[in-house]
C-alpha cells in the first residue's frame, strides 16, 4: 500500500452529520461485514489459526452470530486484532478487503451497486451517499469527504476505534477501492498519514 502524507484540504464536499467535536465514538457495527470477513479467511485457509488467536470471551459471539445484527465494537476490535496477528501481509489483506466489499454488495452496499448501473454517475455520486452507507454499517463514528480536484478526494473517518489496527489500515483502502472502481475506469487509493490516528483514518482517492 502506497502511503501519502498531506493535510486536510480546504474544500468540503460532504461534512460529518454533526459538528466534528460532537461526532460520537462508534459503538456497534453490522455483523454482515464480520460474516463476509470470516468466509474470506476460510476460503484462504486461515480460519483454524484465526480461531486460536481470538480471545475466548469473544469466540462464541463471533462464531455464532448471524448476518444483519448489530454487534459491539469491542467484538470488531477482537476480530481485527486476530486478523492482524495472522500476519498475512499487506497484499493479502488488500485482496481480502476487496473480496469482502464485493460479497456484501447485496446488503450494506446495495445502494452503491444500484447507482453504478445508472448512466452518468461518477465517484462523486457515491461519495455524496457515504454518510448513509456508513450509518447502515456503523453506529457512531463519522465520515467526511474533501474535494482536492475534479478527480481527487480525501475521505476522512473519525471516532472509529478500530482505525489503529494495522490490518484495518491495509483493508480499508481496499474497501474504498472496491466501491469506487464501479464508477470509473481506474482508481488509486492511498493512506493520508497526516489524518490517521488510533481512532481516525484518512484516504486519498484518485481516479480516471
Amino acid at each position: 500500500m502506497i502511503v501519502s502524507s498531506l493535510a486536510p484540504p480546504e474544500e468540503l464536499f460532504v461534512s460529518f452529520a454533526v459538528p466534528r467535536s460532537r461526532v460520537p465514538a462508534a459503538t456497534h457495527f453490522r455483523s454482515t461485514w464480520l460474516s463476509s470477513s470470516l468466509n474470506a479467511l476460510r476460503e484462504r485457509g486461515h480460519f483454524d489459526r484465526y480461531l486460536t488467536l481470538l480471545p475466548e470471551a469473544d469466540r462464541a459471539t463471533i462464531l455464532e452470530t448471524v448476518a444483519g445484527v448489530w454487534l459491539p465494537v469491542d467484538v470488531g476490535i477482537s476480530h481485527y486484532r486476530a486478523c492482524e496477528a495472522l500476519d498475512l501481509g499487506k497484499r493479502e489483506a488488500w485482496e481480502i478487503g476487496v473480496e469482502v466489499t464485493r460479497k456484501v454488495h447485496g446488503t450494506s452496499l446495495a445502494l452503491a451497486f444500484r447507482l453504478a448501473k445508472q448512466a452518468g454517475v461518477t465517484p462523486w455520486t457515491i461519495f455524496a451517499q457515504l454518510p448513509r452507507l456508513w450509518e447502515r454499517i456503523w453506529r457512531g463514528g463519522g465520515v467526511a469527504v474533501h474535494k482536492r480536484g475534479p478527480k481527487e478526494a480525501i475521505l476522512e473517518v473519525i471516532q472509529w476505534p478500530i482505525a489503529g489496527i494495522p490490518y484495518v489500515r491495509y483493508t480499508m483502502p481496499a474497501v474504498v477501492h472496491g466501491i469506487v472502481e464501479l464508477f470509473c475506469r481506474k482508481v488509486y487509493v492511498t493512506e493520508a498519514t497526516a489524518m490517521t490516528s488510533g481512532t481516525s483514518i484518512g484516504l486519498r482517492v484518485q481516479w480516471v
